[in-house]
């Protein structure tokens, strides 16, 4: 037996196993997904190019500008200026396992590390399986995934299998060497009369993958309407704690996502990632816990909510946005209208429309005030005046002036009651109607002249070869990267999806981490790399065309100064696109 007064390699080695190297460097460098690897300012030294790479795959980092690289705990080591001991604490923190100041890696120890490897391997396989049988369409599987709308490309991407009736992948388990023991730890199997059989029998197989990208666990859904339950979890393991694990987080990752929109189901992040729209994540047969917070807080990403419309989701969602207060996020909450969930939207919406309704997320209080209103008859005085002492009691609350400023004028009008009483009940004594200008006037009067930055050129100044440039140099794009589809990695770096058209150079782009990097003449990658710049400018233009229409009318506090800030960042990168272009001529 091996005891240390230090930490023990293999324990370090499973801390390290537990992070990911991309999302802790990710909290101090700006990485943006760069082929296969992920891409940076350097932390260590001051460049204005790039050369910082992290390669998620091998969890190591290299700056090939000054030659600083290591693994995760070195590059905490060096930011942070932390020991050893003080760097494994931290990552034992960000992954939610206990740690101990003098570790002693015992037998026990080892047998634990090594089963846990073992269940990785036996995920590994079942996936394969399970993926295989669907292939084979094995009672009808895939023809009931083809069904619901979910093409192939989808089922390769989430790695979709089924589980057949008589619990066949037992067979296939035991030719590769596992034994009784090995499946009833997975928790995927059971005995029961010296028989052994899969939970999962006759369901089609939805693979848990966890941030490492390591299969842990599986979902099952019932292909027969009246069978309960709709949808099966596997149980906890050493390997799968539910509280810590979001579905679809990998993905939200690997696609570099900058919002998480938080939804109910797995078919909900499947018809967002099919749709074209990346960062949806799901909870797993369990309601949003304090640790998915956590996980989710640790992503330094936008958030969002779009769980179910009906009286639950709703329920649901008061609960999720007082545990993202709790810590300190703001999570903004997408409406869906007569729609059940994200699933059902898409059976007749497109992408495009769910961009919209993204863009008009409501803030938390909104929602909490909308949702407090379907319980009140406004037209009744009694009930009109409960409701808008309950809901000052919420603005109250509220700690930002401006979002506080703007629900006092949105109750105004949901109750017909004049802003100077809803004002007084929120500020008593010390309300100002001053402070507040007559309903109908121009309220852009929060960004001044002078709040515009000196180096924010104005849209008018900014020219470019043509005014119109997104149709033709759109379509030259389009027409050499549909004759060669890996061109789009030599442009993702500049491009999103939204600044895209076409449904076949956008799904080009949603499917660019399957294709590899080939070796281009110089002349051509500039060519598309110019070609990509101008698209990129004039989607930024679009958009700024959309935010003037919205300001000259907009009489909405919070969404004035938010797209008036939004105005201010395009107008931004605008300058940046033009001056890059002229080094590039």
């Amino acid at each position: 037996m091996q005891h240390s007064n230090y930490l023990d390699e293999r324990f370090v080695e499973e801390v390290k196993n537990a992070n990911n190297i991309v999302d802790v460097i990710s909290k101090f460098v700006d990485l943006k997904k760069n082929g296969d690897n992920y891409k940076g300012l350097c932390p260590f030294h001051n460049e204005k190019t790039p050369s910082f790479v992290v390669n998620e795959s091998k969890q190591i980092f290299k700056c090939f500008g000054c030659g600083e690289g290591g693994n995760i705990i070195s590059f905490l080591m060096k930011k942070e200026n932390m020991s050893f001991n003080e760097t494994v604490k931290y990552l034992c923190e960000n992954a939610n396992i206990p740690y101990k100041q003098t570790h002693t890696f015992t037998e026990k120890d080892k047998m634990e590390l090594d089963e846990k490897k073992k269940m990785y391997k036996l995920h590994v396989d079942l996936a394969k399986y399970y993926f295989q049988n669907l292939q084979n369409n094995l009672d009808n599987s895939k023809s009931y995934l083809l069904n619901r709308g979910i093409d192939e490309r989808t089922m390769k991407k989430f790695g979709l299998g089924y589980e057949d009736r008589v619990s066949s992948s037992i067979n296939y388990l035991k030719e590769l060497g596992y034994t009784k023991e090995d499946m009833i730890h997975s928790m995927v199997f059971r005995e029961k009369n010296d028989r052994m059989y899969s939970i999962f029998f006759g369901r089609i197989m939805y693979p848990i993958i966890d941030r490492r990208n390591r299969v842990i666990a599986f979902g099952g859904r019932t292909m027969n309407a009246g069978e309960t339950p709709k949808y099966l979890n596997s149980p906890e393991s050493m390997i799968f704690k539910k509280k810590n694990e979001l579905y679809g987080l990998n993905l939200a990752n690997k696609y570099n996502s900058k919002r998480l929109i938080l939804v109910e189901g797995y078919m909900d992040v499947i018809s967002l990632i099919k749709n074209g729209i990346a960062g949806g994540i799901a909870s797993l047969g369990t309601s949003l816990a304090k640790e998915h917070v956590e996980v989710i807080k640790r992503q330094n990403k936008k958030v969002f909510i779009c769980y179910d419309s009906d009286t639950a989701g709703r329920k649901a969602t008061l609960r999720a946005l007082d545990m993202f207060k709790e810590e300190g996020i703001t999570a903004n909450v997408i409406r869906i209208g007569d729609y059940k969930d994200p699933d059902e939207f898409f059976s007749s919406k497109k992408s495009s429309d769910f961009m919209r309704l993204i863009k008009n997320a409501v803030s938390p209080l909104t929602f909490i005030i909308d949702d407090m209103g379907l319980n009140y008859d406004l037209s009744v005085h009694s009930q009109r005046l409960e409701f808008i002492n309950l809901a000052c009691e919420k603005i109250v609350e509220c700690k930002d002036e401006v979002e506080k400023e703007y629900q006092i004028k949105r109750l105004s009008q949901m109750t017909d009651t004049s802003i100077k009483a809803i004002g007084v009940k929120v500020y008593g004594e010390f309300f100002s109607p001053k402070r507040f200008k007559e309903q109908g006037q121009n309220e852009t009067r929060f960004l001044k002249r002078q709040d515009i930055p000196k180096n924010v050129v104005k849209a008018k100044d900014v020219v470019l070869v043509s005014n119109k440039i997104s149709n033709p140099n759109e379509e030259k794009l389009k027409i050499m990267i549909m004759e060669n589809p890996s061109f789009i990695k030599f442009v993702d770096d500049i491009l999103e999806l939204e600044d895209l058209n076409g449904d076949d150079l956008r799904q080009i782009y949603f499917q660019r981490f399957e294709y590899e990097k080939m070796s281009i003449d110089g002349e051509t990658e500039k060519l598309l790399r110019k070609l990509a710049k101008s698209v990129k400018f004039s989607s930024i233009q679009s958009q700024i065309e959309e935010i003037d229409i919205l300001l000259k009318d907009e009489r909405d506090i919070e969404k004035t100064l938010n797209n008036a800030k939004k105005r201010i960042e395009l107008l931004k990168k605008m300058s940046e696109i033009k001056e890059s272009l002229k080094l590039d001529v």
